[in-house]
């Protein structure tokens, strides 16, 4: 027996995933096509990523685009398609900056919003610039910012804080 295999370019190609994150530029969630568009910080060019209305009015609400960023993953719609489709909710945000004056030499300026908190530990991921920031706080505090998560509230940190060597996490000037 004589087995012949024939094999294009595409043959056993897959789709791309891509991880974006970028500027906010605009989006539609109730069009015929729900999608967004983010100003991609490496090429200084505006993409744009098609989902579903659902998932688009869950990440988005009735908030404006201005001012806020965006991050996710995406795929292609198929192996050689230039067409975007969002992996999951998109993870909207706004950008902080961090000043580096404090009231004092043994004080931290933190300032970003909070993405993540365990009341446990006390640790608590954060956004500044789109960089992500961990930090361990007092657990009552960071306790409360969990629970606020939870009801999928924007919760932000702000203030100085200085470092306990003995309690080992920062505390709020």
């Amino acid at each position: 027996m004589l087995f012949v295999l024939f094999s294009s370019e595409n043959f056993g190609r897959e789709r791309k995933i891509i991880r974006f994150s970028g500027e906010l530029v605009h989006w539609d969630a109730n069009g015929p096509e729900p999608q967004f568009r983010y100003l991609d910080p490496t090429n200084l060019r505006e993409k744009t990523i098609y989902c579903d209305a659902d998932t688009m009015r869950l990440a988005l609400g009735n908030q404006s685009f201005e001012k806020h960023n965006i991050e996710g993953k995406a795929t292609q719609l198929n192996p050689t398609s230039e067409i975007w489709l969002c992996l999951g909710k998109p993870h909207i945000f706004q950008k902080f900056q961090v000043s580096i004056r404090s009231s004092s030499p043994q004080s931290k300026r933190i300032q970003g919003q909070v993405i993540e908190a365990d009341g446990q530990t006390g640790q608590i991921d954060y956004l500044v610039r789109g960089k992500r920031n961990y930090i361990t706080i007092t657990p009552e505090i960071a306790k409360e910012m969990e629970d606020s998560l939870s009801r999928m509230e924007t919760v932000e940190i702000d203030g100085d804080y200085h470092y306990d060597r003995i309690k080992r996490y920062y505390i709020k000037d």
